[in-house]
């Protein structure tokens, strides 16, 4: 009888184990499926092209760099007269233009990435701004 009980016991918890690594599962997929819209707005700049694609957002596109072993944003558009700033991928920026030569953002970041460009982006940044 008392076995009986110490099986029971054991089933119990390891239902309970179960179930907490169910859950502690679904909710990490669920956490690192979600879009960071708020960092990169890739569908307001669709929106905007689709209804005026004259204007300015259609020439402009979103890059990732790689530096001190943190990703950054940046908006490029080359007929946008302001430099972009470079957004972390937790949403801070870092509060420096990127055409700052003088900056070591500037002269280390690295593996330029596309994350998004506009139907009429044209790379004119790698002619005057990167090695």
């Amino acid at each position: 009888m008392i076995g009986l009980i110490f099986e029971i016991e054991y089933l119990i918890l390891k239902y309970n184990i179960m179930r907490k690594l169910v859950l502690l599962f679904t909710f990490s997929l669920i956490f690192f499926s979600c879009e960071k819209d708020y960092l990169i707005p890739i569908k307001q700049e669709e929106q905007i092209i689709k209804e005026s694609p004259h204007l300015m957002n259609a020439y402009g596109a979103w890059l990732r760099y790689k530096w001190q072993n943190e990703y950054y944003f940046e908006y490029h558009n080359f007929l946008s007269s302001s430099s972009s700033i470079p957004v972390k991928a937790n949403g801070d920026s870092l509060n420096i233009h990127t055409d700052d030569i003088n900056t070591d953002y500037c002269k280390e970041k690295c593996c330029k990435q596309f994350v998004w460009k506009a139907p009429k982006y044209k790379d004119y940044y790698e002619d005057f701004y990167e090695k």
